[in-house]
């Protein structure tokens, strides 16, 4: 590529509305920006029984592939395309891969993007989302339910034994590595400045002397 990569980590807790902040900037930055998703890189957990499967701990870091993630993420802030896993939800299981093309700003959206010290270092900049815990709980249950076709019960199972805990255990305090902190509740001009300085910095990436 012919102008350096600016990376962007979106971060906070579950439901916290991480995509919806990417995808505004990518919509914001044109043709200029792709989408990184630290959940393509779930552990390939598709053979495990059911039984198995329930007692997994998906909102701890361990069950991130991060050394995967971090060469891939490298690769394409060198302008590598990469081949990127497709993770499927509802089996766990990692099903095919998908071709993701190099931009000049890639935007890495994930749980511990500010947790895992191999990708906070790679960001340009960060973003934390601050949004109440019966908020994003509220905001879970309806995404589980209506799009992953998880039961409702599960879903509170899920949360009372491993989204609540591991948020206030990892995800957190990681909101102190963030360049910013977004209230989201209180705060609605944040998106288009965030935007704004996402293009400031790129601008200056672009007339920086090579």
């Amino acid at each position: 590529m012919k102008n350096p990569v600016v990376t962007v980590g979106v971060c906070g807790g579950s439901a916290s509305g991480k995509s919806v902040l990417s995808r505004y900037l990518v919509e914001g930055l044109g043709g200029d920006a792709v989408v990184f998703c630290q959940d393509w890189y779930y552990k390939d957990n598709g053979k495990l029984s059911a039984k198995r499967a329930e007692k997994l701990n998906f909102d701890h870091p361990s069950a991130i592939e991060f050394p995967l993630l971090v060469r891939q993420l490298d690769a394409l802030c060198r302008g590598k395309a990469i081949e990127a896993p497709v993770y499927e939800y509802k089996t766990h299981a990692r099903i095919g891969a998908q071709r993701i093309e190099p931009k000049p700003v890639v935007i890495v959206d994930g749980l511990f993007v500010l947790q895992n010290k191999s990708v906070r270092s790679r960001l340009d900049a960060s973003v934390f989302i601050e949004v109440p815990a019966d908020e994003r709980l509220l905001r879970r249950v309806r995404r589980d339910v209506s799009e992953r076709k998880v039961a409702l019960d599960e879903t509170l199972r899920l949360y009372e034994s491993f989204v609540r805990p591991m948020h206030d255990k990892y995800i957190q305090p990681s909101a102190a590595k963030a360049t910013f902190r977004w209230h989201q509740l209180e705060d609605e001009k944040f998106r288009k400045e965030f935007l704004d300085e996402v293009k400031a910095r790129v601008a200056h990436r672009r007339a920086a002397p090579r």
